[in-house]
């Protein structure tokens, strides 16, 4: 890169805006939310408060000069703003009969098309898809289409954001009128010029390297399309906008992603503890071409990240309960929304075959059981995971997992499991969320319920986890007589969220219990088609060798409910809990 091909021109609104810009189709989309709009507009009216005579610097853009407009490389989300604010300037000034041809000077400049009619040429022009006609509209005062692209709902967000706060700030158009000459000669940055746009790639890289104008997922961008010619551009922008497409529509933050992908595929113990953080990504990028050779095989890389983000949705989201999926359904369930360590490990296990992937669904989520459970620290289980990649992505066969499961897994679960009893016989209420508790609750139902047909696996869980079952607590939780229960104030206090004392119940018939005795619940829970609430008081016997009777070798009835028939339910519960999220 030859400094005889940059210039470095300082520039104010005013000046910079008497050129033509465009952001090519292979940029970003507007991004910006109310919130930087918000702040921009918020420094500008500081500095103009503090002294309006006095220069305020904006940063830099970089462009390629093509001979007839500038490129923009870096700096469009600060342009576009600033361009939305003529507008919005002009229509203000419009609606108080101002003079606008200084400002409409800023926004377009005549010309003559290729059939000889006089268009204005707008002075920023949004190249990128997603943009449509929206810039023209806003220009224009027209309200916003009806069906609109992201791109182009945050493009009318940032020009009412903008209308709202100047005619908050400046009531009277005098003072805006002040403001806007501020705005126009006072403001200034440093527009780099390069006339090659790999110079300008270069020139982007290097004032962003250290993450602090975009993150490292623009930044691996810049990187991948430094690598191939201008005219493959636009092929290699439609797969890495699909890449972010995909995780737009399950709003996922891209850079977990990428953090995940990175991970899972390559070597990443350079890194402490073998986990990469954000503000590591494009470092760790930089240095380990050799592992992803995204500079020799870039749309191959691409192609690679393209594969692991339907990977990534298709388990994030499944669309169904078949190949596994449902347990991928239950982790969240247990786990919470938010929860997604997993997914850098299904990530990992792209090479696996169909029945081997299908049984790993099944591992993570007794895996996950126990990281709640035992409540394993978040940075335990990320370091575990990232460490467990490395041989996770070598499986293709079940005998792999097999093998894997029980050299590794097994034995690191088993050291989280030291106190695992006694960590669930004090399980509750109290203790653990509600939807946590409900979901525990629902499995060991289901597992029971399925028993009791011949079954030894629980399919989807809807039926115990829906809104019209609630958590029952069979001692009651209103109670004036604590001694009817064998309980003084201290103790019933400490029992009566215990998971021993919950149960689930369809609400139809939980509104005709309220906070009756035991005696006549059980009359109640008879009516439940949970087989493990309807038995609480009596097991159902049907001849020898069935199937109910060899579920019913698995529990326990209670004909008086008190302590000790709360500790014996717990007791139970654990000894289901056991069976059910088994790592074998």
């Amino acid at each position: 890169m030859s400094d005889t091909h940059i210039k470095y021109n300082d520039h104010s609104i005013n000046s910079a805006f008497k050129n033509h810009y465009i952001v090519p189709d292979y940029q970003r989309e507007y991004v910006w939310k109310d919130e930087q709009v918000e702040q921009l507009l918020a420094d500008l009216l500081d500095a103009y408060n503090t002294d309006s005579q006095k220069a305020y610097f904006l940063g830099t853009i970089v462009t390629y000069d093509s001979g007839s407009q500038f490129e923009l490389i870096d700096g469009q989300q600060r342009l576009t703003t600033f361009f939305i604010l003529l507008c919005a300037i002009k229509k203000i000034y419009m609606d108080h009969g101002e003079q606008t041809s200084v400002i409409e000077n800023l926004i377009y400049s005549p010309t003559m098309n290729s059939e000889g009619d006089v268009i204005n040429l707008y002075h920023l022009q949004l190249q990128y898809e997603d943009a449509g006609n929206c810039l023209e509209l806003i220009e224009k005062g027209q309200e916003r289409p009806n069906y609109i692209t992201q791109s182009g709902e945050r493009l009318f967000d940032a020009f009412k954001t903008i209308q709202d706060f100047l005619q908050e700030q400046f009531p009277q158009i005098a003072d805006l009128k002040q403001f806007v000459v501020f705005l126009l000669n006072k403001t200034s940055f440093i527009r780099i010029e390069t006339y090659d746009i790999s110079d300008a790639l270069k020139i982007f890289e290097t004032i962003n390297q250290r993450g602090k104008g975009l993150d490292p997922m623009d930044l691996l961008k810049n990187m991948v399309f430094r690598q191939v010619d201008r005219s493959k551009f636009k092929e290699l922008n439609m797969n890495w906008k699909s890449i972010t497409r995909s995780l737009e529509k399950i709003d996922e933050k891209p850079l977990r992603f990428l953090r995940y992908f990175i991970m899972a595929n390559y070597d990443t113990s350079s890194e402490k503890d073998g986990i990469l953080r954000e503000d590591q990504i494009y470092t760790w990028l930089s240095n380990n071409n050799a592992q992803c050779h995204y500079q020799e095989a870039p749309f191959q890389f691409v192609q690679k990240m393209a594969q692991n983000v339907e990977l990534y949705v298709k388990c994030r989201m499944p669309d169904d309960a078949s190949e596994g999926n449902v347990h991928l359904k239950n982790i969240p369930l247990l786990a919470g929304k938010s929860y997604k360590l997993h997914l850098m490990l299904l990530l990992a296990a792209s090479n696996m075959n169909s029945e081997a992937f299908a049984k790993f669904k099944s591992i993570l989520e007794s895996v996950v059981y126990y990281t709640v459970i035992d409540k394993i620290a978040t940075n335990i289980t990320e370091r575990t995971f990232a460490l467990w990649c490395r041989d996770v992505r070598n499986i293709v066969t079940a005998e792999d997992l097999d093998c894997f499961v029980k050299n590794t897994i097994i034995p690191t679960v088993n050291d989280w499991k030291l106190d695992n009893k006694s960590n669930f016989l004090r399980l509750g209420l109290n203790s653990m969320q509600q939807y946590r508790i409900k979901f525990i609750l629902g499995k060991i139902t289901a597992y029971v319920d399925a028993l009791k047909l011949g079954k030894t696996t629980v399919e989807d869980l809807t039926t115990y986890t829906e809104t019209a079952v609630e958590i029952e607590h069979i001692m009651p939780q209103t109670c004036t007589d604590k001694r009817l229960y064998g309980m003084n104030e201290e103790e019933f206090s400490v029992y009566i969220n215990r998971l021993g004392n919950l149960t689930l119940l369809e609400n139809t018939i939980n509104r005709s219990i309220q906070n009756d005795v035991y005696a006549n619940k059980a009359t109640y829970y008879k009516q439940s088609k949970f087989y493990i609430t309807s038995s609480i008081s009596e097991l159902v016997n049907l001849g020898q060798d069935t199937a109910i009777n060899r579920t019913n070798s698995l529990l326990s009835s209670w004909p008086d409910w008190n302590k000790q028939a709360i500790e014996e339910r717990q007791e139970m519960f654990y000894r289901l809990s056991e069976m059910i999220w088994e790592l074998r």
